[in-house]
């Protein structure tokens, strides 16, 4: 018994001397691995209730963090052993301040450095046997937990607030396991809750993370130094594993701050960006085999530069769809769902190209199929929508105020390599702005368009069915201002391209104005315009069924220097600001093809004007042609097709053209055939052509002009009839008039004079006939024919009837030489005159008044009046003179006084002239008829009798 009691007795005092003695041993173990100083409050060890308790543990070194433990419990239910299981009933540690560092090639715990523990490397340890032990906790609390880690690669700080984790034991696995967590993770705190079964097969946990300003930096620092940002989290995350099969979930909301990646190529920014959805992960065998994502990401003050070549700058992002992803055999297979994209304030630049927008949005479902980890197939529906965009480089700019595209969309590879791309594209534009080199600006107001590409290879360019829509398109020029293009609206219809053709159904354009300067006329103005069935062929083979053009106006000015100056206007306004093309760079290619056109027919109805205006004669010619219908068919720049044409016009407002017919326009046997009418031509209006080629003005005169012919290989036949109703000419008095006058060997005038019948009117056949290329046709024509007249013999005859009996001394000039130089080609009587007197004869009103009665029968006779002064006169006037000088107080010197007779005498010769010019005034002849000249006294010619000299 005494035995028995002492064994008693020596336990009670073992076991009370224990904890005293195990308290020791851990202050003399920490001061063997390097702690400096180390305190132990107290080991509470209760025996039967199976816990342990330590309270404040410290322990501190030199340079060392040191480990302090508040709190450290733990306590064991002794009946789980009698069933082979080791239940821990509680584990708390509270207030703890401790980490891990690394000096040189020594890891640290605290004071404790952990490279130098002894271990025996020599005996590794076995394996253990299995054992039919189990192990359990029933609770677990962490509390005021201050944790470091400081390694060369990783610096972080823990403070757990409060940490927990309820029922973990292997005896009864299906039940679930509790874990909470409230601390702060390097600044940031960090919110754990999670409830899990992670000891079955079947392995299921549900977890809720919350992160709050999280810097990345602090955890990339070293394995991913350029990305910076701040991470907030609140995350619900599922798991639902069977070895590697089966499925992770989450949803919940991510927050990026300050986002910043920074490397020596690409630097991202981004003041905020969020994720908030939900999503699922499907695995066999640890590979993925789909993923779904549904959600929103947003972000505001992206920006991307990737070096000097791009940045990239929005406002403003939005995404919101549902992908979901497919795997086979452990790679992508397929990616498919709906989304939308929104971006605000977008601006990309590039190599000096900007791209810019207020806003764009995109949406559309998304289908993307692949193969061996490549795409093979990606299907979607583009539906883009893109507000105040701006693209510029620098020679061009444009501006767009919306555009819109919406289009099924279908790509597809092989190998790896795009080789198809359909779509049946819609696009609308509205406030489009294009600028060239700051020359040349488009604007249009709205545009509509839709195409097809059907398989298009990518390096074989083709879309089919185009069909575009335009309103209000205008081109100008800026450096020298001009509108070069107008258009209210344009239609084009089933316009089909690729490389080696374009094909387009119809055109139709309204309101069309061409080359107009500001504040003036345009070049041309159309009201509509119609192409249809056209096709260029390998960039040099134009075809069209049908040109149709209804009212329009057209301004054509020739310079002095026989120049369009339209044209010029339009070409100085295209080229201003442009480079210069080198010679060698602006010759055409030797093998070039010539360009061919052919069109089946051009049309113009209604109204159609054409002024032209010629500087480049004197006075300008001006006219206006008003062409109400005109067709031209087979026109062909490669065969020798006949070309019917008919044109219907009025010239002038008064004057009728009509002409119908055939011919080779282009290349052939020069084949066809015409016939031709123009009536009431008013002739005035080309004075300024007649007065340049032949020296006269047309004054008056109307014509009718008919011709009918045909062309046979290139030889003409036919016949021109023209009449010409009142006819006055005038001469310009020029080398022209001169060249003419020799040619007819009389003045036009007179010639018209003896042609025209009673009524004033001339009538002429002119045959056509010769070559092509010299033609016996034209003004020579009529000359001959006024020649053929036996124009001297009719004059003659003409005036000696009519003037009789006073025609004696009529002479007609033998060439147009002499003509020129009396200014007359017939010189009639003179009035007589009574020598040194302005006092006609007797006889010579009798002879005036058969002038009048000849010029009243001669409408287009005009009569030159010339008075004169001879030796007779001065032997008249000298006596006179010479008494009244000898008189004089003081008379004049002989010089002095010749030059006073030869006044007086220049004074008798024009007031003869003014005296005959009176009486013929007073008869009724009117004095556009009547022409007086520069009278210059004869004193030569002693056969010259005093009077005036009449000319026709």
């Amino acid at each position: 018994m005494k035995i028995v009691i002492s064994l008693i007795v020596f336990l009670l005092l073992s076991l009370h001397v224990l904890p005293y003695i195990i308290r020791d041993q851990v202050v003399i173990w920490l001061q063997k691995q390097g702690a400096e100083a180390v305190s132990f409050e107290a080991l509470d060890v209760r025996w039967l209730s199976g816990s342990i308790e330590v309270q404040s543990l410290k322990a501190k070194g030199g340079d060392t963090p040191p480990l302090n433990i508040g709190r450290f419990k733990v306590a064991i239910d002794y009946p789980s052993l009698l069933d082979k299981r080791v239940l821990i009933k509680a584990l708390e540690v509270d207030q703890v301040k401790s980490g891990l560092h690394q000096q040189g090639d020594d890891l640290w715990l605290g004071p404790i450095n952990l490279s130098k523990l002894q271990t025996n490397e020599e005996s590794p340890p076995k394996a253990s046997e299995p054992t039919d032990w189990r192990v359990g906790i029933e609770n677990v609390q962490l509390q005021q937990i201050q944790w470091s880690l400081n390694l060369p690669q990783q610096q972080q700080s823990w403070v757990i607030d409060n940490a927990r984790l309820n029922r973990l034991a292997q005896w009864n696995e299906n039940e679930p396991t509790q874990i909470t967590l409230d601390g702060v993770l390097n600044g940031s705190r960090v919110e754990l809750n999670t409830e899990a079964t992670p000891l079955p097969e079947q392995k299921r946990s549900v977890l809720h993370l919350k992160l709050d300003q999280f810097p990345l930096e602090s955890v990339l620092k070293y394995s991913a130094p350029q990305l910076q940002g701040r991470l907030t989290a609140d995350l619900e995350v599922e798991l639902d594993l069977k070895g590697l099969d089966g499925s992770v979930k989450h949803k919940g909301t991510v927050q990026l701050d300050g986002l910043n990646w920074k490397d020596e190529s690409v630097i991202i920014t981004d003041q905020q960006v969020n994720w908030s959805g939900e999503g699922s992960v499907i695995l066999a065998q640890g590979a993925p085999q789909s993923i779904d994502v549904e959600g929103k990401v947003t972000s505001q003050g992206l920006s991307l530069k990737l070096k000097e070549q791009l940045s990239a700058l929005i406002g403003g992002l939005n995404w919101a769809g549902k992908l979901n992803l497919g795997f086979k055999e452990a790679q992508l297979s397929r990616i498919e769902g709906p989304q939308r994209l929104d971006v605000k304030g977008l601006e990309v630049k590039q190599s000096g190209m900007t791209i810019k927008a207020d806003s764009v949005a995109q949406q559309g479902p998304l289908a993307i199929a692949f193969a061996q980890g490549a795409p093979t197939e990606l299907k979607t529906t583009v539906d883009l929508g893109v507000s105040k965009l701006l693209f510029s480089q620098p020679n061009l700019q444009l501006n767009s105020e919306n555009l819109t595209v919406s289009a099924p969309l279908t790509l597809a590879w092989q190998g790896g390599v795009l080789s198809s791309i359909s779509s049946q594209a819609g696009i609308e534009l509205t406030k489009l702005t294009v600028e060239q080199q700051k020359n040349v600006a488009i604007t249009l107001e709205s545009a509509t368009l839709s195409g097809v590409l059907d398989k298009m290879k990518p390096d074989q360019p083709q879309v089919q069915a185009i069909n575009a829509d335009l309103k209000g398109l205008n081109v100008v020029t800026q450096v020298r201002p001009l509108q070069v293009l107008a258009l209210d609206n344009g239609i084009l219809k089933n316009l089909n391209y690729r490389q080696e053709q374009i094909t387009l159904d119809q055109a139709n354009f309204a309101g069309v104005v061409v080359n107009q300067p500001t504040g003036a006329k345009p070049m041309t103005a159309i009201d509509k315009l119609s192409v249809s069935g056209l096709s260029l062929k390998e960039l040099n083979q134009l075809k069209i069924n049908a040109i149709k053009l209804s009212g329009s106006e057209t301004m054509l000015t020739v310079s002095k220097q026989q120049s369009l100056l339209e044209i010029e206007r339009l070409t100085a306004a295209l080229s201003a600001g442009e480079t210069q093309v080198t010679p060698e760079s602006a010759k055409p290619s030797v093998n070039a093809k010539p360009f061919v056109t052919s069109i089946g027919k051009f049309e113009m109805i209604g109204k159609n004007g054409i002024s032209v205006t010629d500087q480049s004669v004197k006075p300008t010619f001006k006219s206006a042609l008003d062409i109400s219908n005109l067709m031209i068919a087979n026109i062909d720049t490669a065969a020798s097709k006949l070309s019917p044409f008919s044109v219907k016009a009025t010239i002038n407002k008064h004057a009728q053209l009509g002409a119908e017919g055939q011919i080779n326009l282009f290349g052939g046997a020069k084949n066809g055939d015409w016939s031709l009418s123009l009536k009431n031509a008013e002739l005035p209006v080309v004075s300024p052509y007649s007065g340049k080629f032949i020296g006269y003005y047309l004054q008056s005169g109307q014509m009718d002009f008919t011709s009918k012919g045909a062309l046979k290989k290139g030889v003409l036949s036919g016949e021109n009839h023209i009449v010409l109703n009142r006819l006055e000419v005038q001469p310009a008095n020029s080398k022209e008039t001169a060249n003419f006058n020799k040619t007819l060997s009389m003045p036009l005038g007179t010639a018209i004079a003896v042609l025209q019948d009673t009524d004033g009117n001339i009538v002429l056949d002119v045959p056509v006939e010769g070559s092509l290329d010299d033609p016996k046709f034209g003004y020579q024509s009529v000359i001959n024919r006024l020649a053929s007249k036996g124009l001297k013999k009719a004059a003659f005859g003409f005036l000696t009837k009519a003037l009789q009996p006073y025609g004696a001394l009529i002479s007609i000039a033998s060439s147009a030489i002499s003509a020129n130089e009396s200014g007359a080609f017939i010189n009639l009587a003179p009035v007589a005159f009574t020598a040194g007197s302005d006092q006609m004869l007797p006889e010579a009103e009798g002879y005036l008044g058969k002038i009048v009665e000849m010029m009243n029968a001669r409408k287009g006779l005009r009569l030159n009046i010339c008075g004169n002064a001879v030796m007779d006169d001065r032997l008249a006037l000298l006596p006179t003179l010479e008494k009244a000088n000898n008189e004089s107080d003081k008379p004049l010197p002989p010089a002095e006084l010749e030059v006073k007779v030869a006044e007086q005498l220049q004074k008798l010769a024009s007031d003869r002239g003014e005296q005959v010019l009176s009486l013929l005034l007073q008869r009724g002849l009117i004095k556009d008829r009547l022409f007086t000249c520069f009278p210059v006294p004869d004193l030569e010619n002693k056969e010259l009798k005093p009077g005036v000299m009449l000319g026709l």
